[in-house]
């Protein structure tokens, strides 16, 4: 028994000249057609009450509405990158781009919650198997320090798209009558992803000349665990945990075990699976993957749990959580697209600074919520700081990792990182979400469904407010686990080349290319 690099079996390739060099122009319309899958995020974020009084579903449902989305994408996105290496990156683009617009176009004419779902997956298939193309084209085609600024750009893009979701969402469903507002959303989203499948002609053309297998088996197996476990999460605490919950759960852990064991085979037999055990041993790779975990995951919950507040606390309506995340995301927005400029080197001292920061505006907030002062001016003034350092933990988390990692692993650590983010957005809104509407209740807004239960306006007011410091107080514990695990990457050295056992002899090395872009391994962030 051998131990080698993380390579790739020799596959015969034809001869192939290098893709065209990636222009200004190109890089604008890759970030253009990377857009949709945030902003599909954010507007449904603010859209979710909205949507459930048309569909007639409660907060489970729409709570299902968001995870289906996220959690089909994070699925996708294992696969994906590989798919684009074999058949061509910006034929996948265009794929995906021109189903992310057709299906988002259909989602506006769903009759009910049934369907609604069944298009969110799709939606979320089509968003992951374009988002890897973007990552992957940087990579390939841009060289040296555009390289880097479009890895910032695609972070920055990230965050902006989210924020530009809500606001948007918030000013057409405002503008128009409720069963109508939700509806138009979907179909501006489809006409922004088709805006950028028709500018594609300025990205270069590019696949591997060394294609991984696609790992088919694992994908399923994963894709299948991943909805095993989401959806019981998501609808089993507003239904008391119903035994088919309760069944679903134990077969998504036992499908996680049965994934895992096949990864192992496989790599144990000479093939690269699509989360290869032996980059999961890198120990800058695991905590990278955590610390990114925790943050999306308290991410997606926060946003969820404000637009809860806006539209049930304080009855705003549609452009509540719009104008309530209007100061964060200008800040979050403001701070990524300087932060290359103010901190060039941001990296582990950066993320554990704004990470302990975060926590302490978490627990005032917490703090204010509970004793009932949590106003909209005062939250203001907590939100506004918290998108400067939640862009500060963003950023650098992803190009961090990557810069300490085995140079042949970095689009795998990419394409990990990628999933990662979709999974936490649907934990999030799936435990966080869920352990926020236990706490306050589903007759928050007190009315006719508040006095049949007994309770009148300022008592679901009240237990809104106790919910919403239960949950910040939970975000500032991530938030602090992150700042510890930041810490501790800066006692690592830079990784070396993660070991694979094998029975076989080595095999040709071969550029492991999922979904992003690397980093220079001498480029050690030094903020």
């Amino acid at each position: 028994m051998t131990t080698r690099p993380l390579s790739a079996p020799p596959i015969a390739a034809g001869p192939s000249s290098p893709p065209a060099p990636l222009t200004a122009a190109g890089l604008a319309v890759l970030l253009i057609a990377v857009m949709p899958v945030n902003f599909v995020f954010g507007s449904v974020n603010v859209l979710a009450d909205a949507i459930g009084h048309d569909l007639g579903t409660g907060p489970a449902g729409q709570q299902l509405v968001l995870a289906s989305y996220t959690t089909a994408f994070a699925a996708g996105l294992v696969v994906s990158g590989r798919i684009g290496d074999r058949w061509g990156r910006r034929r996948m683009l265009r794929i995906g781009g021109l189903a992310m617009a057709v299906i988002s176009i259909a989602t506006a004419f769903a009759p009910g919650l049934a369907s609604m779902v069944v298009l969110r997956v799709l939606l979320g298939i089509g968003a992951g198997l374009l988002t890897p193309q973007v990552l992957a084209t940087i990579q390939t085609t841009a060289r040296g320090a555009a390289r880097s600024r479009g890895l910032m750009l695609f972070a920055a893009v990230s965050g902006v798209s989210t924020v530009l979701g809500q606001i948007v969402a918030g000013v057409v469903a405002t503008s128009l009558p409720e069963h109508l507002g939700w509806r138009a959303v979907q179909v501006l989203t489809g006409l922004l992803a088709l805006a950028g499948v028709l500018a594609l002609r300025a990205v270069p053309a590019s696949r591997s000349p060394h294609p991984l297998d696609l790992d088919a088996p694992g994908s399923a197996v994963l894709g299948a665990a991943l909805l095993m476990l989401v959806v019981p999460l998501t609808i089993g605490p507003s239904s008391g945990w119903p035994a088919w919950s309760l069944a679903a759960l134990v077969g998504g852990g036992l499908m996680l075990a049965a994934f895992w064991t096949l990864q192992l085979r496989s790599e144990r037999a000479g093939r690269i699976p699509v989360v290869p055990p032996s980059v999961l041993r890198v120990v800058v790779v695991r905590r990278g993957l955590v610390m990114a975990l925790l943050f999306f995951t308290t991410y997606g919950a926060m946003l969820y749990e404000l637009a809860a507040l806006a539209q049930s606390r304080y009855a705003m309506g549609p452009m509540g959580p719009a104008l309530l995340v209007l100061g964060f995301g200008i800040a979050f927005i403001a701070t990524s697209a300087l932060l290359p400029r103010l901190v060039p080197g941001a990296g582990e001292r950066t993320m554990l600074r704004a990470a302990v920061v975060q926590s302490l505006i978490l627990l005032a907030i917490a703090g204010l919520s509970a004793t009932g002062h949590d106003d909209l001016a005062t939250l203001q003034w907590a939100l506004i700081p918290m998108g400067v350092v939640q862009a500060c933990m963003f950023g650098p988390v992803l190009t961090t990792v990557l810069s300490r990692a085995p140079q042949e692993a970095a689009g795998t650590v990419g394409g990990l990182f990628a999933t990662v983010q979709q999974l936490g957005l649907s934990l999030g809104v799936a435990l966080l979400g869920g352990l926020f509407w236990s706490l306050a209740g589903h007759d928050v807004a007190g009315g006719a469904a508040g006095a049949a239960a007994g309770r009148t306006a300022a008592d679901a007011a009240a237990a809104m407010d106790h919910a919403l410091g239960v949950v910040f107080a939970v975000h500032a514990l991530c938030a602090l686990v992150f700042a510890a695990l930041a810490r501790s990457l800066m006692s690592l050295p830079p990784a070396v080349a993660a070991p694979v056992v094998d029975a076989a002899p080595p095999a040709e090395a071969a550029p492991v290319v999922d979904a992003a872009p690397t980093a220079p391994a001498s480029a050690r962030p030094a903020g």
